[in-house]
Formats: structure tokens, C-alpha cells, sequence
């Protein structure tokens, strides 16, 4: 279910920020920090006591109460981090963009399948893993490039691939189209394009 944490969270966290910006995790927090959200955006990386001029947090333990949580870590410990948060921080909305998954081997289709019946018990929206992201107008959650100026009479973007996605942005802001939401499905574990097209 898509709910309001994941479309227009007040918090936000990158479990796997990086001061690295050519990494997924260092990325993806840089497109956040200096995009449109306005929220409270923590970072989680247990080397780092600072991430792009913003605390970092050492362990999730550390953190204050987060609506949406991005993870950019191997998939091996995402089991951990979804339970971790949607227990102890009420985390309800969660973003893996991690791969490692149903997409390479019967492991981490199990891996997959755990955070989807973690998800399901606490009743958080999950997008991916496996994908680029998410944009809407409150955050431009994503660790590629272009990050389009949304525009709320653009179109909402949904894509299964997080190549295709760059690909179309690239092109159609070359002429002229204009993007309000994108959305980056990647495997669909819980929230596929059929439901992010009928929210």
C-alpha cells in the first residue's frame, strides 16, 4: 500500500550514506540534502560521525523516529535494518535501492520475501529493491542523474527499470516533457507499477 510516509514523509533517513558521491548511498543523499525536502534527513554509516555536513548516526539504535528510510547496503543486512527500524523507529515507508535480490538468486529471493512479511506486519509501503528510487515534490530520493524541476501538470513517471527511467528522463526533458512523480519499481517485491498507477 502506498501511504502518505512514502509520498510525503517529514523524515527521512539513508541507512548507508556515504561522503562519497559517486557511490549509490553518497548520491542518493546528496539529491536529498539539496533537493526540495524539508524535513528532518538523518544519515546512517557506521564508519562516520558526519555525512556531507549533516550527523551521522553510527547504529539505527542511535536515531530518532523516522517515516521513510532509504537503504544503499548489501542486501545480506537489509533484513535487519527493515526489521530494526519498522520496530524501534515506526519507520513506515521504505525505499531499497540495494540489489542483490530475487534478481540474482534464490538467497536473496528469501532475503526479499522476509522484508516483504516485515513490511506487511507493520503495514509500510516498500519500493523496490533493486531500483533508482523515487521523486515526488517533497524529495528527489534518487542516486542517478538528471533530477528534473517537478512540475505538479507533468506527467508521473513509472518505470520496472531504473535504466529505462534515466533514459526516458534524459530524452524527454530534451523536449520538453515534464515529470510531477517518478517512480522506480526495480523488482516490485511488495508495490508494483499497477499500484503506484492506481494511487
Amino acid at each position: 500500500m502506498i501511504n502518505r510516509q512514502l509520498i510525503n514523509p517529514e523524515s527521512i533517513v539513508v541507512v548507508g550514506a556515504s561522503n562519497n558521491i559517486s557511490k549509490p548511498g553518497g548520491k542518493l543523499f546528496h539529491n536529498i540534502r539539496t533537493g526540495t525536502f524539508q524535513g528532518n534527513l538523518c544519515a546512517v554509516n557506521p564508519k562516520e560521525d558526519e555525512i556531507q555536513g549533516l550527523p551521522s548516526y553510527r547504529e539505527i539504535g542511535d536515531l530518532p523516529q523516522t517515516e521513510l528510510a532509504f537503504l544503499a547496503v548489501p542486501a545480506s543486512l537489509c533484513t535487519a535494518v527493515v526489521r530494526e527500524l519498522a520496530e524501534t523507529k515506526g519507520t513506515r515507508a521504505f525505499i531499497i535501492v540495494s540489489a542483490g535480490f530475487s534478481e540474482e538468486n534464490s538467497e536473496g529471493a528469501e532475503i526479499e520475501k522476509e522484508i516483504v512479511k516485515i513490511c506487511k506486519t507493520h503495514d509500510a509501503a516498500l519500493i523496490g529493491p533493486n531500483c533508482i528510487g523515487v521523486m515526488t515534490p517533497a524529495y528527489q530520493g534518487v542516486f542517478t542523474l538528471p533530477i528534473p524541476q517537478l512540475d505538479p501538470e507533468g506527467c508521473d513517471f513509472i518505470s520496472g527499470s531504473g535504466a529505462t527511467a534515466v533514459f526516458i528522463m534524459e530524452s524527454g526533458l530534451q523536449k520538453g516533457l515534464r515529470f510531477n512523480h517518478v517512480f522506480s519499481v526495480g523488482n516490485s517485491a511488495q508495490l508494483g507499477v499497477e499500484d503506484v498507477l492506481q494511487y
